[in-house]
């Protein structure tokens, strides 16, 4: 008794200091990227933006979708790459991440993501694009393609892209600290206790060896992350794991019966969606 009266005094301690610690302001890099956008609302929310003009007028548009818990800003080193292929290069922040609004009172969806991503194009003038999409955004272009080869929307996929997304949920293994993130009531506590070297250790994890983030790069993840007061909603967030499940015959129908070129990147070091997945998308995505 006495040991866990000692342990949620800690975790009170812990969390009086963390919500009266001054948020970090975002970083240089951060900042640059932020000034080379804008932002549009989608109902009453500022989602936030870029438009990179390509230099590939036959590409046509591409549209990329970060992953969690990130935002638009994972696709600057791959961005004069793609600047080359395509005519236009769309990126923005989804609701709840990077620069974007991060509503407290608010349900997460997948489904509001893909509508975010329409109204986007929409308000660009943009009638067919490729996807690009990464991680969180695999199942946002899934969702996407679903409405496309339902003919449930007026976008043209000309293309879709995925790397490295669980949108399998029997191969999809998410990290210790993302189950606890989704406890009830324990996931909105540990937000709140989003310490830096936490995050370092944690996030880390998802990276290859070889290919690890400097520490000014995990600066600006965590900058941009909790910019807006996002660690407050960052459980919220991970719904999506759940979402994967519920709709698994719509979004993984959704690549079975698409008739546009689909392509997938897979890293071998993903600890969240091991080896096993290459195969199962294999044997029943193709």
């Amino acid at each position: 008794m006495m040991m866990w009266l000692c342990v949620a005094v800690g975790v009170g301690i812990l969390a009086v200091v963390f919500v009266n610690y001054p948020l970090p302001p975002l970083t240089p890099v951060m900042t640059a990227w932020k000034n080379g956008g804008g932002y549009f609302k989608f109902k009453t929310h500022d989602i936030f933006y870029r438009v990179e003009k390509g230099s590939n007028p036959a590409g046509g548009p591409v549209l990329t979708i970060h992953g969690f818990p990130s935002s638009s800003h994972d696709w600057s080193k791959v961005l004069g790459g793609l600047e080359k292929q395509h005519s236009e290069v769309v990126l923005f922040d989804m609701i709840g991440f990077g620069l974007s609004d991060k509503p407290v009172d608010h349900e997460y969806s997948i489904m509001e993501q893909a509508d975010i991503a329409e109204e986007l194009l929409k308000k660009l003038k943009i009638t067919q694009v490729h996807l690009l999409s990464h991680d969180y955004g695999d199942t946002v272009a899934l969702e996407l393609l679903a409405r496309f080869n339902q003919k449930t929307t007026n976008l043209k996929i000309l293309s879709l892209c995925l790397s490295n997304g669980g949108i399998f949920p029997e191969t999809n293994f998410p990290r210790p600290s993302q189950k606890l993130l989704t406890i009830p009531y324990l996931g909105a506590v540990l937000c709140r206790l989003s310490f830096y070297r936490a995050f370092k250790r944690t996030f880390g994890e998802v990276f290859g060896v070889n290919t690890q983030p400097t520490e000014s790069e995990f600066r600006d993840f965590y900058s941009a992350i909790l910019h807006n007061s996002g660690y407050i909603i960052n459980y919220k967030l991970l719904g999506y794991i759940a979402e994967r499940s519920q709709h698994k015959e719509r979004w993984v129908g959704s690549l079975q019966q698409t008739h546009i070129p689909v392509h997938m990147i897979y890293g071998p070091s993903d600890p969240v969606n091991p080896s096993v997945f290459i195969s199962h998308y294999k044997l029943f995505a193709l």
